[in-house]
């Protein structure tokens, strides 16, 4: 389930630098490399990490403290925490796929998406009184017309995951490069940028208003009665991040390594396939002693579940606009079929190296 948070082209690179931000002095500038269609990518390296969400010094306690106006969380999907081992680069897109890169895939081809052929994507109607039923599938929500302005700098939504790697199959053919979507480790990795945190940028929460797009007092004053089922503070129209539904793609700060958007914004596909129990599995047959030390190499899940006799579920990470600040952590996970399309998903993409 998803939770409401041709002509051949040049494959000529532009070299941009990113500058390094107040703040971060420890982290190097870093340079960008632009695609055929205006994609700006980051050089990420190999290395090591703690992925998922550690709950040992009672971090979860911690946590709710800390989120004290936010609704429960649950950490079942993203625990317990473990090492990670990338061995291998890659350069992952500085922000989510713009509705103008996708537009250039869909011209090219004439490709139509999941929602176009199979009834429409899952909307948002606010004048439904119970907030479940706010979010319902509609023929008239795609990626052209979600049901609310979008620039041609904005995240492309209403695409699912089919939709996501048609894309990066074209792209892939125009240029002389392998584009793919990130694996969930890569991902959490590049969110992370080094840092231990609940965040990118800490572990509080209320910093999230300059990094991220997520519910807050514009969407709540365009949506009476639904940011305060998440968090009820920061409720005043010119509170929060003063952005009711998808936000500009580098609007809002990137984190130490040069990525917009890994927080907030829109969910973003992921290469695996979805597995509940993914992380437990890791851990159920190391002894207690030495499971802090335990590491899993270039983890990438795509091996079918029984859960997967009922669809192809696939992997979503990063929280979106319509997700409390709790609820956009750097190590969130959740999951929707692969044809499955919403307002509030979208993707970026990995060029290996």
């Amino acid at each position: 389930m998803i939770r409401p948070c041709i002509k051949r082209l040049s494959s000529a690179l532009v070299l941009a630098v990113v500058l390094t931000l107040p703040g971060q002095a420890d982290e190097p500038t870093r340079q960008t490399q632009t695609n055929s269609i205006g994609m700006q990518f980051v050089a990420i390296e190999p290395g090591e990490y703690r992925r998922g969400f550690g709950k040992s010094n009672q971090r979860d306690r911690k946590f709710a403290l800390v989120h004290s106006f936010s609704n429960p969380q649950e950490f079942r999907f993203d625990s317990p925490a473990h090492l990670v081992v990338l061995t291998k680069p890659f350069e992952l897109q500085t922000t989510e796929v713009t509705v103008a890169q996708f537009r250039a895939f869909v011209e090219a081809t004439g490709y139509r998406t999941d929602a176009e052929k199979n009834g429409g994507a899952l909307g948002c109607f606010p004048d439904e009184k119970d907030y479940v039923d706010r979010f319902r599938k509609s023929s008239d929500v795609t990626w052209r017309t979600p049901g609310f302005e979008q620039s041609d700098d904005h995240p492309v939504v209403a695409v699912s995951w089919n939709d996501a790697v048609k894309f990066c199959q074209w792209l892939s053919e125009q240029e002389t490069a392998t584009y793919r979507l990130p694996t969930e480790a890569e991902w959490e990795y590049a969110c992370r940028a080094g840092q231990s945190t609940w965040y990118s940028w800490g572990s509080d929460p209320d910093d999230a208003y300059v990094h991220a797009n997520v519910a807050d007092g514009a969407l709540e004053a365009a949506q009476p009665n639904t940011t305060r089922y998440q968090r009820a503070i920061k409720l005043e129209a010119n509170d929060g991040d003063g952005v009711v539904f998808t936000a500009r793609t580098a609007r809002f700060q990137p984190n130490p390594w040069g990525l917009h958007d890994m927080h907030g914004n829109v969910w973003e596909w992921c290469q695996d396939r979805w597995s509940a129990d993914l992380y437990r599995n890791y851990l159920d047959d190391v002894p207690w002693p030495e499971r802090s030390k335990f590491t899993v190499t270039d983890p990438v899940m795509l091996d079918e579940t029984p859960q997967h006799a009922y669809g192809d579920w696939r992997s979503m990470r990063g929280g979106a606009w319509t997700c409390a600040p709790a609820s956009v952590r750097c190590s969130i996970r959740t999951f929707a079929e692969a044809a499955d399309a919403t307002i509030y998903t979208g993707f970026r993409v990995v060029r290996e190296r």
